[in-house]
Formats: C-alpha cells, structure tokens, sequence
C-alpha cells in the first residue's frame, strides 16, 4: 500500500515498548523500504531485556508485589522483555538501518527500562558508532518540564 522509498520520517511514542521481539522486527523489516535513504526514524522502544534475568526479576510475584507496593522496588509497566536497546541496534542493522542514538531511560521507576532510538535508513555500512545515552534522570526532566510550562501558560 505504501511504496517503497517514499517516506521521509517515521514516529512512534509508547507503543513499542510492548511488542513481541518478532513483532519488532517485521516493522523495522518494512521500515528499511519504505523509508528513503537517508530517511529518519525516532522509536521508544522496551528496553526491559536488559533487566529481563536479574534476581529481582526472579523473586516470586508473592514476595516482589508487596516490595512493589512500598516502592522499594520498581514495577515493570508491562514492557516486552524480549526487547533491549542492543538487541534493537542489531534489528535495525539487519534491516538496512542504522542508530544515530539511544537514549535509556526510566519510566516511572529507577530502572532504564526504556529506549528512545533515533534512526536512519542508510545504503552504506561506514555509519559512526551509535551514540548511547543512559538517562536516570528521564522522569524528573519531564516532571520538570511539564511544571515550568504549566507556570508558563
């Protein structure tokens, strides 16, 4: 439906963080033809993978979900655990894409379970190394943010 090489920019904001990695990956596979050369794409993705076999990932949902409710520990926001940045950065490079940048960030907790990936399609395999960021900070930035424009409206 749509022909290929013909689109410019793509975007998408809190919605690739639940897909299957399989899922993923069929949308970059048709990004890397649709997009022009030299086309653009920003995508916030799951970067859960990273986390997905640590201890506190491990711990029974009997003993997490109370730690969770005292917010000693961090809940998951039902990202895919199947998707990390890295594993992202190789889909898009199997696709013909390549990652400008990533920026890791948390989402409501203290992990870096999020990755906001800017990307271009490219026909030339000399790209400079991806530029990753790792950004804690993420939430209050926005919290900041959004108090400094509501006291600007």
């Amino acid at each position: 439906m749509v022909p290929d090489a013909s689109i410019d920019f793509v975007f998408s904001l809190d919605s690739f963080v639940h897909p299957t990695r399989d899922v993923t990956e069929a949308y970059l596979r048709e990004l890397g033809t649709k997009l022009k050369i030299g086309g653009r794409g920003f995508i916030h993705h799951s970067n859960f993978g990273e986390y997905a076999n640590s201890l506190r990932e491990r711990l029974p949902e009997a003993l997490a979900k109370p730690l969770i409710k005292a917010k000693i520990l961090d809940w998951a926001h039902h990202r895919n655990p199947g998707m990390s940045a890295d594993l992202f950065r190789a889909l898009c490079e199997r696709n013909g894409l390549h990652c400008i940048s990533q920026e890791l960030v948390n989402w409501r907790g203290r992990r870096l379970i999020d990755c906001l990936s800017f990307f271009v399609r490219s026909d030339s395999t000399g790209q400079e190394a991806t530029k990753i960021i790792r950004n804690p900070n993420f939430m209050r930035e926005a919290a900041q943010i959004r108090r400094q424009w509501q006291t600007q409206s």
